[in-house]
């Protein structure tokens, strides 16, 4: 009775390690597919930053500085894992599955916040 047990325990295991090892494999493949489309979104990420920087406190109104900050401050909190994963990119540094993954789900979220960024710039008159 207890062979037959661990005759099954063994095969479930074999199972469960075969769809982990092919799970991993699919996220590696979209995670490198995705990779050239997570560059843009930081060098446009980026160079909304840039211009951020370089606008003056003097040729805006108050409203305006208040959806230029809420915007930041929504695009630096939904890039924050994109910003991360390029930082660990150019030291060098390995990135687990469960951050890629992570930074994966948080690309359209970051991508809706630059948008966004993007047309509150237009909006003001900036871009």
């Amino acid at each position: 009775m207890i062979c037959w047990i661990e005759k099954y325990v063994n095969r479930y295991l074999l199972i469960l390690m075969f769809l982990f090892l092919t799970n991993c494999s699919i996220v590696e493949k979209r995670f490198n597919a995705n990779i050239e489309y997570a560059e843009l979104l930081f060098k446009k990420e980026n160079g909304l930053t840039q211009q951020l920087m370089m606008l003056s406190d003097e040729e805006l109104s108050l409203a305006d500085e208040e959806s230029i900050s809420q915007a930041e401050l929504k695009m630096n909190d939904d890039c924050q894992l994109l910003n991360e994963s390029v930082n660990r990119r150019m030291e060098g540094k390995s990135m687990s599955f469960f951050f890629r993954r992570r930074v994966l789900n948080s690309l359209d979220a970051c991508e809706e916040s630059v948008k966004n960024m993007e047309a509150v710039l237009l909006s003001i008159g900036a871009q």
